[in-house]
């Protein structure tokens, strides 16, 4: 690694220069489908079999584009069924609590504008209260608010979003139309010429980079930056890189290590904030103290019964009795407030995640003892695991000003049970 790229980069972050631009690499920890089998999925469903041939030419070369229009001419289709099955691909919501990856890395206090290939909303779940837009063509207010305001944050998915299907663009016609737009110019222009890029994610190996790269060569006039793997790029290809769009190259090495990791390491050194747990977390004043639930939001919430959520409902079809139910809701809105004044008061999402992993460990651990070998019943499954999280270790994660209460403590397994991706239930019984 380049020391003096990085003191160029420390000295432009603290100036709030550098715009992050996320690709698709920084979503793979999640397992969203790849290219190729949405591809798949998308010849099987559209063609018929006579012509399965020229798409699997088509992804043996890796020409993703190509198959693409490969799909719509021999499908007769236009960009909607595409567009649909992309947003039902990219669609998963969440951050995770036994997942390492690089969104909550990203939360740094003067990263102020994100841009984005990703069509997926994973940043959106690891920058709370984000501004996220699904096109630069959406925002219309006067772009100096953009500079100006320090305590908002703004994401631009440049190629479309999840959350609007037919801002997807993904055929060669859309990609013509997006970049013939007056505003996605002007957009583009103006963040080129304020700021320096920081790629993230990116393979220039991907053909929709190699895309992105090509029709927005002109906005390439700074110097901006790329995160590689040692060795994913050839020498050639580094020169060019540099001569044709201004991209110095910042090299780490996995070896022994994780991408997640490494990129963690840089933006660290960058920014100078520790992600692995904030300067908030680490030493708190009075603003960041954290307040407990109070008897009236006790007494409000009775009249919000919860019966349709998903962590009560494994209670019930687990037999659970309705005192135990009960008593489980009032530790689940307990934890729920907490995780919301964490937020609130800017601890990273990371900080609830590490308490959340202790909890789910020590759930299936008592699972297997209790329910799978002891063969107790659900009710007194949940009793013993509440009584276990009032003494869960995790000081090395809080301190006195921080520290859940040992209700707090007890609803973060229902918070787990309340996520339909987290396989926390109270027997064998599933919905």
């Amino acid at each position: 690694m380049n020391q003096y790229i990085i003191e160029e980069l420390k000295e432009k972050y603290n100036n709030q220069q550098i715009i992050p631009f996320i690709g698709s690499g920084l979503s793979i920890p999640f397992q969203l489908k790849s290219w190729t089998d949405i591809i798949e999925e998308l010849k099987e469903q559209l063609l018929k079999e006579s012509y399965w041939e020229a798409i699997k030419f088509d992804l043996d070369l890796h020409e993703y584009q190509s198959a693409i229009e490969d799909i719509k001419k021999f499908g007769q289709v236009d960009d909607q069924p595409i567009q649909e099955m992309i947003a039902d691909c990219y669609s998963k919501r969440g951050s995770t609590t036994d997942i390492d990856n690089n969104y909550i890395d990203l939360n740094k206090e003067k990263f102020r504008i994100y841009l984005t290939t990703n069509y997926d909303r994973m940043i959106e779940d690891h920058i709370p209260g984000i501004n996220s837009f699904n096109s630069l063509t959406e925002y219309t207010s006067n772009t100096q608010r953009l500079f100006k305001n320090n305590e908002e944050k703004y994401l631009f998915h440049i190629h479309g979003c999840v959350s609007n299907p037919s801002t997807i663009t993904i055929s060669s016609e859309k990609y013509e139309e997006l970049y013939s737009d007056s505003t996605f110019d002007n957009m583009m222009r103006l963040f080129s010429g304020s700021f320096s890029f920081l790629f993230l994610g990116f393979s220039f190996n991907d053909v929709f980079v190699k895309s992105l790269v090509r029709n927005h060569k002109e906005y390439f006039k700074g110097t901006h930056y790329l995160l590689v793997n040692s060795g994913q790029l050839s020498t050639e290809q580094k020169g060019s890189l540099s001569r044709e769009y201004g991209l110095k190259i910042i090299e780490y090495d996995i070896f022994d290590s994780t991408h997640a990791e490494e990129i963690r390491k840089i933006l660290n050194k960058i920014t100078g904030e520790d992600t692995n747990l904030s300067q908030a977390a680490k030493n708190p004043t009075k603003d960041t103290n954290h307040t407990s639930i109070g008897v009236d939001d006790l007494i409000n919430c009775e009249t919000e019964t919860h019966e349709e959520s998903l962590f009560y409902r494994k209670l019930k079809i687990a037999n659970v009795g309705e005192s135990l139910s009960e008593v489980s809701k009032l530790f689940y809105i307990a934890a729920e407030k907490f995780i919301r004044k964490s937020e609130s008061l800017g601890l990273p999402k990371e900080f609830i995640n590490q308490i959340l992993a202790e909890v789910f460990m020590k759930y299936k651990e008592r699972y297997v003892e209790l329910y799978d070998i002891k063969g107790k019943t659900s009710e007194e499954l949940l009793i013993e695991i509440h009584s276990n999280l009032e003494k869960i270790n995790i000081d090395r994660l809080v301190n006195d000003t921080n520290r859940p209460t040992d209700s707090e403590s007890k609803g973060f397994v229902h918070v787990l049970a309340d996520d339909e991706e987290k396989d926390v239930w109270w027997g064998r019984e599933r919905l």
